[in-house]
Formats: structure tokens, C-alpha cells, sequence
């Protein structure tokens, strides 16, 4: 099949762009304010100094310069005690705090053909109500740090915020295939990637895990359908990218059928295994197995966890999630077939016969007003071509036009329809984990 140059070429660069490397900062909390190193220095333009920033929301914009080309600026937040810091903004889209220092690479727009020098900006949204003190700096190749620049602002929160959450299916690394997963293409991505496309889109993510399938450093495979994340893996999500995880369970199996002994294992037992491994935010949400659950586990389920995960395509409000069974509305981002019924991808077998889920509709969902909450869910992306139309491990993501697109399984799905996809949402929504809805509306074990 054909397509049209200029709009292939469009999405290629469109695409190189969010696959960019978003660089994580490790440094000591105490070095967070210093100041008056040499090499590059920045400038913030917004917020200005005793600023009131609304609606939860603050954008970062500056300048930066230096003898060299800049490779980074980073930006941080924190809430000020006196002259020091009590604690640190640990995303910046969640508007989480921790006694740990974290950094958030801003987007540069160089304004010089030597990228000595340019603007750069960033956006910190779901922040509560606070005074926070906002630092900068930029590094090159031979500095990593430069001279940093500081505001001190206020924040007033929202109202009533609209919130958006993407999530991720069993926190799978990587899409596989073979004995032992001994197939894993290049074009399969892995969810770290995913979660660096997020990041240029301003997003953060949650990944439900299944406490059983995660081994401390190796990366297992338990299905030979895909690798499943390690507690490495999930720390550096976590710190790098500000995500969040969630219980999908210890063993996933169907709920339904166990006695109440094993199913308060099964729930609220997860919870130990994730603080243990410093996830602390994990009691927002409990992904039922394969959508399984009947009230007597709903009540189990949140009897420990804020909400209880449910496949639909509906969007989620203070009054459908804060009554018994307490959901968390979710639209399960599928693959499949084309939605081309002119191309042979239309008609070809298919588990359940899933059809590729539309972006307009991932956008609808992400679309939530004040006091709602939108939640999608994928499971394992790809991107380019791999195998062919018939072969059971296989996909075709090139094309231009999303209705093209197809892939071999329900739970595989196309990098850039899933870009387009996030792209459609409600911009000024929060990008938040469950916890953070939890806390917002009330709902125990967060709320108050």
C-alpha cells in the first residue's frame, strides 16, 4: 500500500522527537540548591518570584547559555522550610512529595544553530495547595551542573481537577515470544520507553504489577508471551520517571473462586511486597485478574485498596467511584485487526475478535471535566513491521493512517496510535496514579 510522503516523513520526525532520551538526575539531596558553578547557566522567566499559580498548575520557562552545547536542563521543586527544603516534588505530574531529591528534564528549544544557548520550559500540574520553591540548571558535556536559579511561588489547588491515569497492564517489560522469550525484536518496545514517550507528553504512568511474575534483578517469563519487569526495573520507573505501581495480585488467578483466606492474601497481601520495595502508593487501586470479581471480593479487594479496577468505556466521577464497589472505570486499550475492511488486516483470525482500538477513542477517555476521572490501560507496545499478516507473533505499525494498522494479539498495540491516542486529551487534566484520586476525593486508605 501506499502513503503519502510528507505525511510519513511528518510522523517519523513527530516520532524521533518522543523518542528522545529523557535523561534521569541522580544527585544528593543536598546539592539540590547549589548554586554558582561554572559552564552553563539559566534564567526562569515563569513563575515569577511571590506568584500565585492556580488550578494546581505551574509552567517552568527560562533560558539557558553556556560555552558549550547544552544537553539538559533540569528542574526541581520543593517546599521550603526557612532557607532549606522539607521534602521534594517526586513527580512532576502527580504532585507527590518525598524526602528525596528528584529532578525533571524540561524540553529545550534551542535558539542557536550551536545549541549553546536556547529556552526551555516544563509543567508541574496536580500540585496541592503550597508555597514551593522552584530551582533550575542546565548541564553540558563537560559540566553537569551549572549555575542554578531559584523562585519562590505559591499554589493554589483546583477546585474540583479533572484527572487522567495511563496505566499499564502486569507491568510486562517487553513483548516475546518463543520458549523462554527467546524472541524479543527490536521493534517491540520496552516499558521504559514508554514511559520516555510519556514523559515528553507531560505524563506519568502506573504499572499494575503481579508480585509473583517480579524477581529482584532478572527479568522473568512466565507466559512465553512477554518479559516481566524486575524490582530494578520498577525502582528506576519510579525514580527516573515518577510512576507509580499498583497490585494486579500475587499469582493472578480468578478470585472468584478462592476462599476468603486466599483472597485477603491475594489483595491485601500484595501490599507488604510493595512497601518493602518502596512503593508506597500502591493501595490506590486493585486490578482484578482477567476482570474477574463479584461483591463478596469487591469487598475484600477495598477493604485495603481505594478502588477497584473495572473494564469499561465510561469515564469515572466523584459519585460512581465513591459508593461500594468503589470503581475505577478502565478502557482496555486493545490491538487487533485493521479497521481498513478494504485491506485483508480486516478480517484475519483473531482472539475474541478484537479490533484495533481507536485513538479517538483513548482521547475521549482522557477527556474528563472537573470532578471526573479518565483511566485507559494498555498492555505491550510495538511499533514498525515484524513477521507477517497470518503469523501468530507479528504486527505492521507503518502506515500513516491508524485504520491501517494491525497487530497479531489483542494485548500488542501500535506505538504511534498509542502516541495519538494521548495526544488527543484534555491537556489541562492532571496526569495522576490512583493514589493521588484517593486523596483528592476522600477515599480511605488515602483519604481522609
Amino acid at each position: 500500500m501506499s502513503h503519502p510522503t510528507s505525511s510519513r516523513s511528518h510522523a517519523a520526525r513527530r516520532l524521533a522527537l518522543l523518542g528522545a532520551a529523557v535523561i534521569p538526575v541522580s544527585i544528593a539531596a543536598g546539592a539540590a540548591g547549589a548554586s554558582g558553578a561554572t559552564g552553563p547557566t539559566v534564567t526562569l522567566t515563569t513563575p515569577t518570584a511571590g506568584s500565585t499559580n492556580t488550578d494546581g498548575r505551574v509552567t517552568v520557562t527560562g533560558t539557558y547559555s553556556g560555552p558549550n552545547k547544552v544537553t539538559s536542563v533540569t528542574v526541581s521543586g520543593c517546599r521550603p522550610d526557612g532557607s532549606r527544603c522539607k521534602d521534594y516534588l517526586l513527580a512532576n505530574t502527580n504532585g507527590a512529595f518525598s524526602g528525596k531529591w528528584r529532578g525533571f528534564p524540561a524540553r529545550l528549544t534551542p535558539t542557536s544553530s550551536d545549541g549553546k544557548s536556547g529556552t526551555f520550559t516544563v509543567v508541574l500540574s496536580g500540585l496541592p495547595g503550597t508555597r514551593l520553591r522552584i530551582s533550575a540548571f542546565a548541564s553540558d558535556a563537560v559540566t553537569p551542573r551549572g549555575g542554578s536559579a531559584t523562585v519562590n511561588v505559591a499554589v493554589k489547588a483546583p477546585e474540583d481537577p479533572a484527572f487522567i491515569s495511563v496505566v499499564f497492564g502486569r507491568a510486562s517489560w517487553k513483548a516475546a515470544s518463543g520458549e523462554g522469550c527467546t524472541n524479543q525484536p527490536n521493534t517491540a518496545r520496552t516499558l521504559e520507553q514508554d514511559a520516555k514517550d510519556m514523559a515528553l507528553l507531560g505524563l506519568m504512568g502506573v504499572a499494575q504489577t503481579v508480585t509473583s511474575r517480579v524477581d529482584e534483578t532478572e527479568r522473568l517469563c512466565p507466559d512465553n508471551f512477554a518479559v516481566e519487569a524486575s524490582w530494578v526495573d520498577l525502582a528506576r520507573m519510579r525514580d527516573a520517571y515518577g510512576w507509580s505501581l499498583t497490585s494486579q495480585s500475587k499469582t493472578y488467578p480468578d478470585l472468584t473462586k478462592l476462599t476468603t483466606t486466599r483472597v485477603i492474601d491475594e489483595t491485601a497481601g500484595t501490599l507488604p511486597i510493595f512497601q518493602a520495595h518502596g512503593h508506597t502508593r500502591a493501595g490506590g487501586s486493585f486490578a482484578y485478574p482477567n476482570n474477574k470479581q463479584n461483591s463478596t471480593v469487591q469487598r475484600i479487594a477495598t477493604n485495603y485498596f481505594a478502588f477497584g479496577r473495572k473494564y469499561a468505556n465510561d469515564l469515572n466521577s466523584r459519585q460512581n467511584s465513591m459508593v461500594f464497589p468503589y470503581e475505577m472505570r478502565t478502557l482496555s486499550v486493545n490491538g487487533g485487526r485493521c479497521i481498513n475492511v478494504n485491506l485483508p488486516c480486516s478480517t484475519m483470525p483473531m482472539v475474541n475478535d478484537r479490533v484495533t482500538t481507536s485513538p479517538n477513542n483513548i482521547g475521549r477517555i482522557l477527556k474528563p471535566g472537573p470532578g471526573h476521572w479518565g483511566v485507559v490501560q494498555f498492555y505491550r507496545i510495538v511499533e514498525g513491521v515484524e513477521g507477517k499478516l497470518g503469523q501468530s507473533f507479528a504486527w505492521d505499525c507503518t502506515s500513516s493512517d491508524w485504520r491501517n494498522r494491525w497487530t497479531s494479539q489483542p494485548e500488542l498495540y501500535c506505538r504511534n496510535t498509542m502516541i495519538e491516542g494521548l495526544e488527543k486529551r484534555n491537556k489541562s487534566a492532571t496526569s495522576v496514579d490512583p493514589a493521588a484520586v484517593a486523596i483528592a476525593w476522600g477515599r480511605k486508605p488515602f483519604g481522609s
